[in-house]
């Protein structure tokens, strides 16, 4: 996804949009598109004030209506930084730690997302989720970058220890729509969260508790995203961009 590094630094640099249908000035469907800086990329997308995802792009006149069915595309796990292998100590004592998951883990993670999105698009009014490309269906493609494991796996604890936390970690997530034979983007949204139970309270962290705060994790964002996608499809086109915007020079 050409998107991808474009898409994470606004991420990060922001916090929650108001919900364009909130704000004033009776913006068409209700997409109001935002004119501060990073507010376009190089591949056509512009960001709009719009819930429930931290970050949301879209593609000015694009119609979604005539999409109704979707393709979930296996997702790929990427770590922040390079996980540490052990829990030794030395001159990083103050560093947030980056543990590695086992690869099992890793795969049960890629396919915990792939299960969360299926599950959660099959209940949507607007979309059948479908195994075969064709030109009424979206291609959700999704990446999960950013994993910081901050709590050593079972394998890495010392025995007899119990690991008490918050939060096991961080995941940001980034996700796109497309059409399912050009790959043209048409939507994409960017959200980073943190792993844990019980809205931040204490908890042992250990393989089923994490595992059960990581499946709710998946849970929540599949269920905005199918939230978003209805919301873009019951508006009859988006709306094309104001002839006074300006596309920035996309990056050599």
């Amino acid at each position: 996804m050409k998107i991808l590094p474009f898409l994470l630094l606004t991420v990060l640099a922001l916090g929650g949009l108001a919900c364009a249908a909130d704000l004033p000035g009776g913006a068409p469907g209700g997409v109001v598109y935002a004119s501060d800086q990073g507010a376009a990329t190089p591949e056509g997308l512009y960001k709009i004030q719009w819930q429930p995802f931290e970050s949301t792009f879209v593609k000015p006149g694009a119609d979604l209506q005539v999409y109704d069915k979707v393709i979930v595309e296996p997702a790929t796990v990427a770590y922040k930084t390079p996980p540490r292998q052990d829990d030794t100590r030395g001159e990083d004592d103050m560093i947030v730690p980056n543990y590695a998951l086992p690869e099992a883990s890793i795969k049960a993670l890629e396919q915990a997302f792939h299960d969360a999105f299926v599950k959660e698009l099959g209940k949507s009014k607007e979309f059948t989720v479908v195994t075969t490309p064709g030109p009424d269906v979206l291609r959700i493609a999704g990446r999960i970058i950013d994993l910081q494991v901050t709590v050593p796996p079972q394998g890495d604890q010392e025995l007899g220890t119990a690991y008490h936390t918050v939060s096991a970690g961080s995941m940001t997530l980034v996700l796109e729509a497309q059409d399912s034979l050009s790959h043209e983007p048409l939507v994409a949204v960017g959200q980073t969260r943190a792993v844990q139970l019980n809205d931040g309270a204490i908890y042992s962290s250990n393989p089923a508790s994490n595992s059960s705060a990581v499946r709710s994790l998946l849970q929540e964002w599949a269920s905005d995203l199918r939230r978003e996608l209805d919301q873009f499809h019951a508006l009859p086109k988006l709306p094309a961009l104001p002839a006074s915007a300006k596309m920035p020079t996309p990056a050599s």
